[in-house]
């Protein structure tokens, strides 16, 4: 304290820091640290010993009334308890008493410091006392981000305890506490910052341990192989960190029934014990690196719920025997690297299945007609991306349920047509298939979900409880070439998706029943005649495509009505005269009209005027086909020409997820660019 001389301002004096505007002292710290700049000295080591303990009256605060920090680190008080007028210092936010040679009771006054940010008190044999001292400290303390408390006895605290940590804790130490943990049943610690930090092997002697959630954490290196031999354990939790290695090999025993391992980095194959244990409820393995084939041990888990192997670089056949499944309601094998046909019965005893996702295979045949239909609960059904050869399955009309109809990029043919309804159904993507033939005016009669009009304050509607897990799925969408991801969306979301097929002949007015309609893509077809009056009359309508079809005369006025329009292509075909002016037409650019020779107007450079401009003379021409009866080359339609819009459904399992009830003003507020 060589600096510290009386007679000269304290403002100066190394170590106190003043308040630029008022003076005062507002910060106190002779640490060693702060001495000689370097870092602290080895436990056991003290800069200076004092002779005197604090003081245990009001000096502190008398003198130091506005201190916000407090840093008397390496400083030793022989074995003195620590001051309880601290406590009177309320404006602290940070107070470090670390290797202090303090010893006794943490005062309980120290609940009254609601502005900490950081408290350190290390390596000192002090205590909490009773249960409820460190519990009101915590609870007090609402914005406590860091908390040391290394060697501190708290043998008298319960696991419980530490329910009241602050949501802002970024640093927690209680190691060598004494702390009793060896009942302890649940620990959860998720979203916070521990990028870098290994699972510490010690969980393992937490016998008594039902529940690990150490979700959104960042942690990193292998999973401790002690965590499996927990004997108690049954719900573990460690998604979304950067674990990596396999999973162990091996277990003593395991009485787990949910496993929740998705987004890391791990490798191998499954281990046959996972798939061994008679109690498994819920399998999460997704976006891992996987391997191998599906051990044909997981078709004995009578009691599985949920099976979720999406995003891995899993192959083979998809087995037969999950026919035994009875009480699966997820099956979720995206994007993996599966082939051979959709087993023919392998959906006939899974009347509880809610949702199936074999998106992203390469998976053959045609649809399990026989067994798929017994599945009445049934809501989402994606198999887009696969090299599925049917034709249009109308028998899932008899499926109630059903929400979710993913269809797009197989082998599809045929003619699209349906005697019953789908009576729930809100999103049908059949793009990138071989459909053909015209679309008939009463196909549109069958979509009733498309039709209502909903309430678009109404929470997201993609969330569905099986058990106690929140489970969400969410778009891939492909808009001018690019990927993106809607991670949540409405209950009123529907679109239809018919581009890149061979269908003919005109757009059926019915069409624009389909009032609660989103999104509609009919691009990449050999549509002909007019542009429907009727789609005016979709006014919750924000994406529209008709682009690269044959489609002829003017574009009609009443799409102006359309005033939720963010996007329209009507490029490449063969119509004319001006186009519509008006609320959301004056926003669109020339893209959105280019291959139409006959158009004219904003945004266009070409003008309209005289009577050869307003298109009536052709009102019932065509253009011609060139060879091969295509007015376009399908090889270059399918190289992604225009702004199609492909739809995929992605099925990802959600733990303490929040519901907001909010509507999204702009559908691309909630879009994740990939490309």
């Amino acid at each position: 304290m060589a600096s510290w001389n009386e007679g000269t301002d304290c403002c100066s004096w190394e170590g106190v820091t003043c308040d630029s505007s008022t003076g005062r002292v507002v910060d106190l710290d002779i640490s060693c640290q702060q001495m000689d700049g370097s870092s602290p000295p080895d436990v056991g080591y003290y800069c200076r010993q004092f002779q005197s303990t604090l003081p245990h009256n009001n000096f502190i605060s008398q003198y130091f009334p506005h201190l916000r920090g407090l840093n008397l680190a390496y400083n030793h008080f022989n074995g003195s308890t620590i001051s309880s007028a601290i406590a009177k210092l309320t404006d602290l936010t940070r107070l470090n008493l670390s290797h202090t040679g303090f010893s006794g009771e943490i005062p309980s006054e120290f609940s009254h410091l609601k502005k900490l940010v950081s408290l350190d008190l290390s390596f000192n044999q002090v205590a909490f006392v009773r249960d409820e001292d460190y519990s009101n400290v915590l609870s007090n303390a609402t914005n406590l981000s860091e908390l040391w408390l290394q060697e501190v006895n708290m043998s008298n605290i319960k696991p419980s305890s530490f329910s009241n940590l602050s949501r802002s804790m970024k640093h927690l130490d209680v190691s060598d506490c004494g702390l009793t943990a060896a009942s302890l049943k649940v620990l959860e610690v998720s979203s916070t910052n521990c990028f870098g930090k290994m699972l510490p092997d010690s969980i393992g002697n937490l016998k008594s341990l039902r529940v690990l959630s150490l979700d959104y954490n960042n942690f990193t290196g292998h999973i401790p192989s002690s965590i499996f031999n927990l004997p108690n354990l049954q719900w573990l939790g460690c998604s979304d960190n950067q674990l990596v290695g396999p999973i162990p090999s091996e277990i003593v025993h395991s009485s787990l029934h949910s496993v929740y391992l998705n987004n890391n980095f791990l490798n191998g194959t499954i281990p046959s014990w996972l798939l061994a244990l008679p109690s498994m409820e819920i399998l999460g393995l997704s976006y891992n690196q996987l391997t191998g084939e599906i051990p044909s041990y997981i078709c004995y888990l009578a009691s599985l719920l949920v099976i979720d192997l999406s995003n891995n670089n899993l192959s083979g056949s998809i087995p037969e025997c999950l026919f035994n499944l009875a009480e699966l309601s997820v099956l979720n094998l995206r994007n993996n690297n599966f082939h051979g046909p959709i087993p023919s019965s392998m959906f006939g005893n899974m009347s509880k299945l809610t949702h199936v996702d074999l998106n992203g295979n390469k998976l053959g045949g045609s649809l399990p007609a026989q067994s798929l239909a017994t599945c009445k609960m049934l809501e989402v059904l994606d198999v887009g991306n696969n090299n599925v050869d049917d034709v249009f399955p109308q028998w899932l009309s008899n499926l109630p349920s059903l929400k979710v109809l993913i269809l797009g990029s197989n082998s599809f043919h045929g003619a699209v047509t349906t005697s019953n309804s789908f009576s729930m159904l809100q999103i049908l993507d059949l793009s990138n298939n071989y459909f053909n033939g015209s679309l008939p005016a009463g196909l549109f009669h069958k979509f009733p979900a498309m039709k209502m009009l909903k309430d678009k304050s109404e929470e997201v509607g993609t969330e569905y409880y099986i058990g106690l897990v929140n489970y969400k799925f969410s778009f891939v969408l492909t808009v001018k070439g690019k990927e993106c991801v809607v991670n949540k969306f409405p209950s009123v979301f529907t679109t239809l998706d018919m581009s890149n097929n061979y269908f003919r002949g005109e757009i059926p007015d019915a069409i624009g029943e389909l009032g609660s309609l989103l999104f509609l893509n009919l691009s990449h077809n050999n549509f002909v005649g007019p542009i429907p009056s009727s789609l005016g009359n979709m006014r919750e309508l924000e994406s529209l495509d008709l682009s690269s079809n044959r489609l002829s005369r003017k574009i009609p006025s009443q799409l102006t009505s359309l005033t939720y329009l963010s996007f329209l292509n009507l490029s490449r075909n063969s119509l004319v005269g001006p186009i519509p002016q008006g609320n959301q037409f004056g926003t669109f650019d020339a893209a959105s009209y280019a291959g139409n020779e006959g158009l004219c107007g904003v945004p266009l450079s070409k003008k309209c005027g005289g009577d050869d401009e307003d298109g009536d003379h052709d009102q019932d021409s065509e253009p011609e086909l060139e060879s091969g009866g295509e007015l376009f080359s399908w090889g270059f339609a399918g190289a992604g020409y225009g702004c199609g819009l492909v739809i995929g459904i992605s099925t990802a399992y959600i733990m303490f997820s929040t519901r907001k009830p909010e509507w999204l003003v702009e559908i691309v507020e909630n879009w994740t660019w990939r490309g």
